[in-house]
């Protein structure tokens, strides 16, 4: 399966791009990203680094650079906090990533063979919320950010049921891989998962699909 991987000079991303490299069901991997990948990934065959600096915008060159991918691992993004602002935030998180849902529904998912239908799958995190008007005691602006691009998402799904289609993954946090003690006792109580992990469990729904579009900490674990 030939993919687009976004977010891979981050630390989900990035392992995303490892991960697809050692993975068979990969055949290929577009990368695209507004900065260069380090030079021992950006050399390896199996990826074509398209590097890109207006993630709102996807021009008709870009897409043809895009032709064959047949879905999407989307790890742009972050919780506000990492971001200068909630615009910031909002922008990258949520305007980026329909955008870019939008531009592979228009431009990517037509030019599939025997109604294909085009694979989307986004990181957001656990307690994500739907309910802009929710009131929420911690985290709101990010667990409301994650929540409004899975709607996004969910809902341009809904409306091209014949090309489009979405998962979500909500992990409840995120370590290092080979996390020493400390770590994995954490990860076994609080349902965190490691890096490559969540990694391999992204590119096995891409591949394979899910039974439930928001697949939630505890699933991811057993993925």
């Amino acid at each position: 399966m030939k993919i687009i991987i976004a977010g891979a000079t981050g630390f989900i991303g990035g392992e995303v791009v490892r991960q697809a490299i050692a993975d068979d069901k990969i055949t290929h991997a577009f990368v695209l990203t507004r900065k260069p990948l380090p030079e021992e990934l950006s050399k390896n065959s199996k990826l074509t680094v398209v590097e890109h600096k207006d993630f709102s915008s996807y021009p008709p060159e870009l897409l043809a650079q895009l032709e064959g991918a047949e879905g999407c691992v989307w790890a742009l993004g972050g919780r506000v906090p990492q971001f200068p602002d909630v615009e910031t935030a909002r922008k990258v998180s949520v305007d980026y990533t329909l955008a870019a849902a939008k531009a592979f529904i228009d431009g990517l998912a037509p030019k599939l063979p025997n109604s294909q239908k085009f694979r989307f799958v986004f990181c957001s995190g656990k307690f994500a919320e739907w309910d802009q008007e929710k009131n929420l005691l911690w985290l709101a602006d990010t667990r409301k950010i994650k929540g409004q691009v899975e709607k996004g998402l969910c809902d341009l799904a809904d409306a091209n049921k014949d090309k489009f289609e979405v998962w979500a993954v909500r992990p409840s946090g995120v370590v290092k891989k080979h996390a020493g003690l400390i770590n994995m006792l954490t990860v076994n109580t609080a349902g965190f998962i490691e890096v490559d992990h969540l990694a391999r469990a992204m590119l096995k729904i891409v591949v394979d699909g899910h039974q439930d579009r928001i697949i939630e900490a505890n699933e991811l674990l057993k993925i």
